[in-house]
C-alpha cells in the first residue's frame, strides 16, 4: 500500500472519530425525546445548551427553532444520519483501526478491503450530495436573517470542510476500486 493511502486512511479515521460525537451531540439530538435534553433538570441538558450556543454562534437555520422554516428534505437527511451515517461511522472506525502494520511487518497497510472501499464510496457520494444540497439551501437564505459573513463561515468552514472530506473520500475510494478492477481484468487477460 502506498504511503498516501496510509495517511488518507488516518485522515478518514480522524474524520469518523470526530463525526461520531457530532452525530450524538448535534445531528441526532432532535430525534431524542425532548424530556431528556430540553428541561434544565434533564440528564442531557448540556445538549440543549450546546445547541443554543451553535445557533447563536453560526445562525444555522437548519437547527434554529420555529418559526425558522425547515426544508422538507432536512428530516430525511437527519434520518439518513441515524440509519446510514451512524452505523457506517462506527464500522469505519473499527475497519480503519484494524489497519496499520501487519504482524512482523514494517509495511504500512490499509485496514480496508474492496467491500469496505465500496461502502465508503457510497457513503462519500451520499454525504457529498446531501451536504451540497444543504449548502445550496443555506446559500439561498435571506440575508436579512443570515448575514453574508455568517454564510461564509457556514459554507466555507463548517459545511465546506465536510463537503471536501466527502469528495476526497469519494474520489479516493473510486480510484482504489478502479485499481482493483483493473488488476482483476489484467489477470483475466493474461490467462
Amino acid at each position: 500500500m502506498s504511503s498516501t493511502r496510509y495517511w488518507l486512511d488516518k485522515a478518514y479515521l480522524t474524520y469518523f472519530l470526530i463525526h461520531l460525537p457530532v452525530l450524538f451531540c448535534v445531528d441526532l439530538v432532535p430525534l431524542y425525546p425532548t424530556s431528556l435534553w430540553v428541561p434544565p433538570s434533564s440528564p442531557l441538558h448540556f445538549l440543549y445548551k450546546l445547541r443554543v450556543y451553535y445557533i447563536e454562534t453560526y445562525n444555522d437555520q437548519f437547527f434554529a427553532p420555529p418559526p425558522a422554516p425547515i426544508p422538507s428534505f432536512f428530516p430525511l437527511f437527519a434520518f439518513l444520519e441515524l440509519v446510514f451515517h451512524l452505523p457506517v461511522s462506527l464500522w469505519a472506525v473499527r475497519a480503519l483501526l484494524s489497519g496499520g502494520r501487519s504482524a512482523g511487518s514494517t509495511i504500512k497497510q490499509s485496514g480496508l478491503v474492496g467491500s469496505a472501499e465500496l461502502l465508503l464510496l457510497v457513503y462519500g457520494i451520499e454525504t457529498a450530495l446531501t451536504t451540497a444540497t444543504c449548502m445550496y439551501e443555506a446559500f439561498l437564505w435571506d440575508s436579512a436573517v443570515v448575514t453574508a459573513e455568517q454564510k461564509m463561515v457556514l459554507l466555507g468552514g463548517l459545511y465546506g470542510g465536510y463537503l471536501a472530506v466527502a469528495v476526497l473520500l469519494t474520489v479516493d475510494m473510486y480510484t482504489r476500486l478502479l485499481s482493483r478492477i483493473g488488476a482483476v481484468d489484467a489477470r483475466k487477460k493474461n490467462q
